[in-house]
Parts: C-alpha cells; sequence; structure tokens
C-alpha cells in the first residue's frame, strides 16, 4: 500500500475525483460539443477546424453544393376543402352563394373578390336643378330619368343600355343621342355645383365628359363604308397608294439630284449640308458610279478591273466656286461693342465633310505665327535676318501685326522664287553664250586650214581655250564619279 497513490485509493474507496463532479452535482456544459457548429458536407474536417465557424463565406464556398430543393406547394401535409357558403359584400340582394373553401375558414368572413368590384359615380339631380340647368326641348323628365337609372343598372355599358332601352310612348333613340344626353347633364351638374377640390381637377372631370355627337356619327358612317368596299375600290386604293408612293420616292430623288448640283455649282458656299447617301453605287478611281454586281462579279474571277457602265455621270475633281459667299449671322450692337472693347475676334467655323459639328477652341494668337515653308525656310529666315526680323517671335501679336508678319513672308518667299528663276534664266543664257562663240571659232579655223593658211593666234588661243575648258569639265565630271565611286585598282606591271 506503500506504493499505492491517491487514485488508487479514491476508486478503492468509490470517492469521486476533484475534476468529476458526484452524482449530487450538476455536471457542467463542457465547451466545444453542444455548441459546436455542424461541419458543412463537402469539406475536410481538418479544413473546417482551421477555418472555423468565423468565416462562413469561405466555409459556403468551399462547401459541396447542393440541389436546388423541391417547394412545398401542399404547406405540410394534405389539406381538406369543403363546399362552404359566403356572403358578397358587393350585392345589395342578399344572395348567398357557395364555393370550396379550406377547412376552418370562416363563412362569415368578408368576400376576398368583393374590393374588386368598383361602382363607377351615378348623378342623380333635384327637380329644382332639372327646371334650372337641365331642360331639353326633346326630353322630358320621365325619359331622363328612365336613362339615368338603365345607365345605373348596367354600369354605363351603353352598348347595353341602347339595346334596353324601350321607353313606352317615346321616340326611337340612337346610341349616339342616349350617349350625348347622358354626358350633357353630366357636365352641366358638375359645372354648376359646388366643387370641393381646386380647378384642374374639376376640369378634368368635365373633360372626361366630353362628347361629340356629329362626330361619332360621321366615323361610324366612314367604318361601316370602309367595311362595305368591294374588291374591285380595293384593288383601287392599293393601286392609288403605290403611285402616291412611288411619286415621294421620286419627288425626294428629285430633291437630292438638285441639291447634289447646287452643290457640284457652288461648292462649300451653297449652303446645303453634307448628307451621306446609302443608296447610291460607288465611285470608281475616275469619279463615275460603278455598278456593284460588276464589282462582285469581277471579285470571284479574281480580277480588280471593273467595266465603267455608259450611264456613268462623271464628277469634276475641282470644282469652282460661281456663287455669292454666304451670308454671315448678323452680330447684335451689344455683342460687337463687348468683342471690341475686349480684343475678341470670332472667326467662322471651318468648312467640313464629316458628320462631326466643327469646332475651333480658343487658343493664343502668338501661339500660332504664319510659318513659311520647309523648302525655303531658311532663306526666309536669311533675308528676314537682315532686315532685323524674327518670324518665329513677335513683342505685340495683335491681329494687324500678324497679318503684317503673313504678307512680308508671302513676299520674301515670292522673292526666294523670283531669284531662283533669274538664276536658272542668267545660267541658260552664259551657257548659250559660250555655246554659240565656240561654234564661231570652230567655223573660222575650219575657214582658214582650208584657204592653206596657218591659224591665227587669237583663233588658235579660242581653239585651246575652248579644249581645255572641255578638258576641265571632262576631268571635274571624272573627278566626281571616282570619289563617289572610289579610287580605281592600280594596273600591274607587266
Amino acid at each position: 500500500m506503500a506504493g499505492a497513490s491517491a487514485a488508487d485509493v479514491r476508486s478503492i474507496l468509490s470517492l469521486p475525483s476533484p475534476s468529476t463532479p458526484g452524482p449530487s452535482q450538476p455536471k457542467a456544459k463542457v465547451l466545444g460539443t453542444s455548441e459546436r457548429a455542424r461541419k458543412p458536407e463537402g469539406i475536410s474536417r481538418e479544413l473546417y477546424s482551421l477555418i472555423g465557424p468565423s468565416a462562413p463565406t469561405l466555409a459556403a464556398q468551399l462547401a459541396k453544393p447542393r440541389l436546388k430543393q423541391k417547394p412545398n406547394l401542399g404547406g405540410g401535409g394534405r389539406v381538406k376543402w369543403e363546399w362552404q357558403t359566403f356572403k358578397n359584400a358587393g350585392r345589395t340582394d342578399d344572395l348567398r352563394l357557395s364555393h370550396w373553401a379550406k377547412t376552418g375558414t370562416d363563412p362569415e368572413a368578408e368576400y376576398p373578390f368583393a374590393k374588386y368590384n368598383v361602382q363607377p359615380t351615378s348623378y342623380v339631380y333635384s327637380q329644382d336643378e332639372y327646371s334650372r340647368f337641365l331642360e331639353d326641348k326633346e326630353w322630358t323628365r320621365e325619359e331622363t330619368d328612365y336613362l339615368f337609372e338603365l345607365v345605373r343598372e348596367y354600369d354605363q355599358r351603353f352598348y347595353i343600355v341602347g339595346d334596353r332601352y324601350d321607353y313606352p310612348g317615346g321616340s326611337p333613340r340612337t346610341l349616339e343621342d342616349l350617349k350625348d344626353r347622358y354626358y350633357s347633364v353630366c357636365r352641366k351638374l358638375v359645372r354648376n355645383r359646388p366643387w370641393a377640390g381646386d380647378e384642374a381637377s374639376k376640369a378634368q372631370l368635365i373633360s372626361s365628359f366630353q362628347f361629340d355627337k356629329d362626330r361619332e356619327a360621321t366615323r361610324k358612317k366612314y367604318v361601316a363604308c370602309l367595311e362595305n368596299r368591294t374588291k374591285a375600290q380595293i384593288a383601287e386604293e392599293d393601286a392609288l397608294y403605290v403611285e402616291l408612293k412611288r411619286l415621294e420616292q421620286t419627288e425626294r430623288r428629285f430633291k437630292k439630284n438638285r441639291d447634289e448640283l447646287l452643290r457640284t455649282l457652288l461648292g462649300v458656299e451653297s449652303g446645303l449640308p453634307d448628307i451621306p447617301v446609302e443608296d447610291e453605287a460607288p465611285l470608281n478611281g475616275s469619279g463615275l458610279h460603278v455598278d456593284t454586281k460588276d464589282i462582285k462579279k469581277n471579285k470571284r474571277k479574281g480580277t480588280h478591273e471593273v467595266e465603267t457602265p455608259i450611264s456613268a455621270t462623271p464628277y469634276s475633281a475641282n470644282v469652282i466656286s460661281l456663287g455669292q459667299p454666304v451670308p454671315r449671322k448678323a452680330q447684335s450692337a451689344k455683342s460687337a461693342a463687348y468683342d471690341a472693347l475686349h480684343c475678341i475676334i470670332r472667326t467662322e467655323a471651318p468648312q467640313t465633310t464629316s458628320n462631326k459639328a466643327a469646332h475651333t477652341p480658343v487658343y493664343l494668337r502668338g501661339l500660332k505665327l504664319p510659318a513659311p515653308k520647309s523648302a525655303v525656310a531658311a532663306k526666309i529666315a536669311q533675308i528676314l535676318g537682315e532686315l532685323g526680323i524674327s518670324h518665329t517671335r513677335l513683342v505685340m501679336p495683335t491681329k494687324e501685326n500678324c497679318a503684317q508678319l503673313e504678307s512680308l513672308i508671302e513676299a520674301a518667299a515670292a522673292l526666294v522664287e523670283t531669284k531662283k528663276c533669274v538664276d536658272k534664266v542668267e545660267q541658260d543664257i552664259r551657257i548659250a553664250k559660250m555655246r554659240l562663240s565656240s561654234q564661231a571659232n570652230e567655223e573660222g579655223v575650219e575657214d582658214e586650214m582650208e584657204d592653206g593658211r596657218a591659224p591665227s593666234v587669237v583663233s588658235t588661243r579660242s581653239t585651246r581655250s575652248i579644249k581645255g575648258y572641255k578638258q576641265s569639265r571632262r576631268s571635274s565630271i571624272s573627278s566626281v564619279d571616282t570619289s563617289a565611286t572610289g579610287p580605281l585598282p592600280k594596273r600591274r606591271k607587266r
């Protein structure tokens, strides 16, 4: 017993352990057993122990998807029905009908479809109102009462009212007569009775009772004529309709051709917009209309040649303006004074052939100074530099200064072009004089040799000078060729 532990002693004596509660002590709840959330299907136990229930969205993404549950239309179990009577609040004759209802439904409950029984407003008038506002020589008080009673009974269904209308001793009435009498009485009652609302709602209610008897009769007459047409009349109307469409199409084509002619003659100054034409054939390189069928046929054959039809219409590539320019929109005096005060210059929008509206943003005049062409820019800059003027910067880039600078650049460009032409003409004259002098000297030498005389010193010298000029010219040409092609290889000695 010396080696027995405290646990052995407790087990022999059947004593409870300190951590284990006795039978009379309540058992403490073990955390993590009942409160632990159930592991979803489709996810491993190790992964769920890592993420735990604190990330339900992640667990739902990793869980195995389930099939959509079928809807429970029965509401859980079978439903019993029984034949019950009900009371309709929309009826005034206390008629009780029966229908199938669920077991346990109160028979005295309100009928659910009674709310759809909306009755129209029925107007009732007194003798005083009738004598002051509603009297008519074609209608009596009794017949008017009879009409209102039928309308109230059949809920303003005038086709049924017209079929049931049979006033004893009265004249025959059409459906238009009944409508006209009823709506006229309602309008007069609404107009002459005190109104609690605003005038807009009153006017709207009065307009809902408007009825034109003559127009309704005419409409029905037209409908009757339309239904009573013969086949020949229908065919004639169809032919007239087709002819009308053809005339409209011809008018549109004529207007389009007229606009194209004006646009061709007057150009952008015609004031006509550039309307894209969709139903025309494309144009070939010469500006002639080409049939699209020929293009498709040649594409199938593998060729790109297009035959121009005889009835093609040429269009001029360069359009000359023959008309007066479109006058600008007159500017008001106030706007002109404001522009003059603030030095604002308004320019017209450039004419473009695109569908987008042309727009010129605001810019500083000094950033868009006129610049010469790149081919003669250096010479023009040299000319302006001799005058002490810079074409890239102006101290005061006003409108007048920019115009003067542009005219100066144009004059300098014209001067450079003129200088080129003068130099070319002088060079041609110089070459022609040299050729004439060389020809004259050669003819003089030949004449002296034929006479048996020795050539003169002057002719000899002139001949030598001509030969020297030719040799020097040949040497210069050969030097240019050798410099371009590189040194020639040396000849090897034999």
